[in-house]
């Protein structure tokens, strides 16, 4: 009789136990969403101001109503905040963590990144491949190496070479399948494949990404996106 009490006492505080995990699983996917949405919104501040100016701008120079100075300083200020608005293609977030995460790389390679990343926060694609081909090279013998082909595959994205993206997702995934980088690389992935129309491969991509990152705002991510891929 105490060995079956004992028993339900366990399974009573591991059901806790999974219920406690399972609550600050939920808190967390939800600070990841609420982080991003704080992104995206002041992302969309950023670009309607982009707008605004750039309106300002092209207003003044038809009405020929300004000095030429006063629009030097306008375009001044128009090209200092295109510079913090990265294209959509271009993870913002993620641009901002890594612009960070490169602190923890060797000197020369940090500087090179860094260089890589001002590119494609730009837009500048075909001036931030061979800097990311660089920086990997030299980081190829360490699992940081992960990342910076994460951001080779997003070059090659904005370059729409949809096999080079492709290439280098896929080489994220296979040799630095513990990188942070790694859920995503899948979900981009997934995709390139929807935009060159192989939605099985897309599919697949997705339910990898769901079994081997289970805990990710990316797993939760492509389970809504399965629904709506034909």
């Amino acid at each position: 009789m105490h060995r079956v009490a004992l028993s339900l006492t366990l399974l009573t505080l591991a059901g806790c136990t999974v219920d406690t995990r399972v609550r600050k699983l939920e808190r967390s996917v939800e600070d990841i969403r609420a982080y991003q949405r704080e992104q995206a919104e002041s992302i969309g501040l950023l670009d309607s101001e982009v707008k605004l100016l750039a309106g300002k701008i092209e207003q003044l120079e038809f009405g020929g109503r300004a000095r030429g100075g006063d629009i030097s300083s306008l375009k001044q200020d128009l090209s200092a905040l295109r510079s913090k608005v990265p294209p959509t293609l271009v993870p913002a977030a993620m641009l901002e963590e890594d612009e960070v995460w490169a602190n923890g790389l060797p000197a020369e390679t940090a500087q090179i990144f860094v260089d890589a990343l001002g590119a494609l926060r730009e837009g500048r694609f075909p001036d931030a491949l061979p800097l990311l081909q660089a920086a990997a090279e030299q980081a190829d013998s360490s699992d940081k190496a992960g990342v910076i082909l994460f951001w080779q595959g997003v070059a090659y994205d904005g370059l729409s070479d949809n096999k080079g993206a492709l290439r280098s997702y896929a080489e994220v995934v296979a040799r630095f399948p513990k990188s942070t980088r790694a859920p995503n690389a899948l979900m981009r992935q997934a995709d390139v494949l929807v935009r060159i129309g192989d939605s099985a491969l897309a599919k697949d991509s997705l339910r990898k990404l769901i079994k081997d990152y289970p805990k990710t705002a990316e797993a939760a991510e492509a389970r809504d996106k399965l629904k709506t891929i034909a």
